[in-house]
């Protein structure tokens, strides 16, 4: 049986052998309180694994250096020296500027529908019309949402 992770950090000490791209996350802790009579671990450190096709496809170019966001599954390896280890196979990978420039364009795209869609209103109901009115409402929702959105990013360094 296997359980999905989802990993988010900074890839530490990559390393590129037969396609493979190998690295380290650090993490943790997700919360500063453990449930009554559970430990709290500090922080732990996954080793990750994927094709270097993949790693290179979930950043925007090669000096993106914001975090990644994985999503994969633990798998027992055996090292060169023929130590085991447990590793992230990494399903996919996104750096969070590609993941904000995709949120920024779907947004934005919803907003470019959204106007199309009362300008069609009008056109057909007029614009005093409450169908007029409705998607003006809509309109200007989604684009208050991807004009808070773009503010974020630029005010993110």
């Amino acid at each position: 049986m296997t359980a999905k992770l989802t990993l988010i950090g900074q890839p530490q000490h990559p390393q590129v052998k037969n396609g493979i791209v190998s690295f380290s996350i650090t993490t943790g802790p997700a919360s500063s309180t453990a449930p009554k009579g559970l430990t709290l671990f500090k922080s732990v450190t996954y080793r990750v694994e994927c094709s270097e096709r993949q790693f290179n496809r979930g950043r925007a170019d090669a000096q993106d250096q914001s975090e990644l966001i994985l999503e994969g599954y633990l798998e027992p390896r055996v090292d060169e020296t023929g130590k085991p280890y447990v590793a992230v196979v990494a399903l996919s990978v996104i750096s969070k500027q590609v993941q904000s420039a995709r949120k920024l364009e779907q947004l934005r795209d919803e907003t470019v529908k959204a106007e199309e869609v009362y300008e069609q209103t009008c056109e057909q109901f007029g614009d005093e019309s409450p169908q007029a009115q409705a998607a003006a409402e809509a309109f200007e929702k989604v684009k208050a949402g991807w004009l808070k959105f773009k503010a974020t990013q630029a005010a993110s360094p």
